[in-house]
Order: C-alpha cells, then structure tokens, then sequence
C-alpha cells in the first residue's frame, strides 16, 4: 500500500470516525521502544512461516527473541483458532480517482490479520486497517506487538458500513484537496 494514502487519509479520518474495538492488551513499560525494521521483518516472517507454512525455526537470527516470537505466534493461534491460514493476495481499487493498493499479511476465510512491530495503536495502522477492510471486505484484526519486550495491542477493525463510510468520505476530502492543489 502506499505508504502517503494512510497518513494522508489521518488527516481527514479521526479517531472517532472509525469503528473499532481493542480485544486484549498487555502493556508494561512506561518507556516504549521504538519498532525497529529488521526487527519487524523477523517478527512477520517468524509468524508467518510458522501459521501458515508450519515452519518453526530456531537459528541465531531468532534465538534473542523465541520466547516473545512464541508467544506472538500462540496469541494469532488463538485468534484463528481452527481458520484455514495464507498469504494474502495483493488488492488493488479505484475511489474517486485514488488507486488504493494493499496486502495484508495474513489471511483467512474470515478475516485479515496486520502485522505491526510496535505494541502502540498509531493512527496509521488504523487508517492502513480501514483501507483492508475494504480492499478484502472482511473483518481486520491489527496484532500490534513489541518483539522487544512481548508487550502487544491486539485491535479489530469491523468490514461494515460505519467504516466504510469513514473511508469513502476520507478519500472524498483527500481527492478533493488534491484537485485543489
């Protein structure tokens, strides 16, 4: 997706706007740490392989880190529960002359997972969530997790028509900005 769309569509889109609910959360630190994008790959790639392929690897690369990626991968396992796991396939559509591409990262019959590296709800990742719900027209769960310290946010973000009428008026406002400029 590109990256411009979700923070553009912040701010035209508020907080209130979109309908979502925080399912669990396990917060600790007073001091967060920032997300770190090797370690953010890790973390996808490890839940990934492991949810979908049934890969467990254990190799230098993870070994700081197996404890709080096991528990990463047996938080996602009790949301999926008995669901059908893949990789999601790239979507691609058009609202008000706005091309909207996404992939998420995990996918089932029933719903979307977004995978993020940072145990914080940022408004991004809901804009990022909305534009999914739309894009794949099911539920998207967010699993926002720190592979730091195991701390995680797990959000979901319902395909109905109170969100889709956020994005669709976000877009709207955006596209007509864009005219302007």
């Amino acid at each position: 997706m590109e990256g411009s769309l979700k923070r553009k569509l912040g701010y035209f889109i508020r907080y209130q706007d979109v309908e979502y609910e925080v399912i669990s959360q396990y917060l600790t630190l007073a001091l967060r740490m920032p997300s770190n994008g090797k370690l953010g790959q890790i973390l996808h790639q490890y839940i990934q392989e492991f949810l979908i392929n049934g890969i467990d690897r254990i190799e230098k690369t993870y070994a700081p880190f197996y404890s709080n990626l096991n528990k990463a991968v047996e938080l996602i396992s009790n949301i999926v529960k008995n669901e059908k796991i893949y990789y999601c396939d790239k979507k691609s559509e058009k609202i008000n002359g706005i091309k909207i591409v996404g992939q998420a990262d995990i996918c089932t019959d029933n719903f979307v997972i977004e995978i993020k590296s940072n145990a914080d709800l940022k408004k991004v990742d809901l804009m990022q969530a909305l534009i999914y719900t739309f894009l794949y027209e099911k539920d998207v769960i967010l699993f926002l997790y720190s592979i730091h310290t195991g701390e995680y946010t797990i959000v979901k973000v319902p395909f109905n028509e109170r969100n889709l009428n956020s994005l669709f008026e976000g877009i709207k406002k955006l596209s007509e900005k864009e005219e302007i400029l």
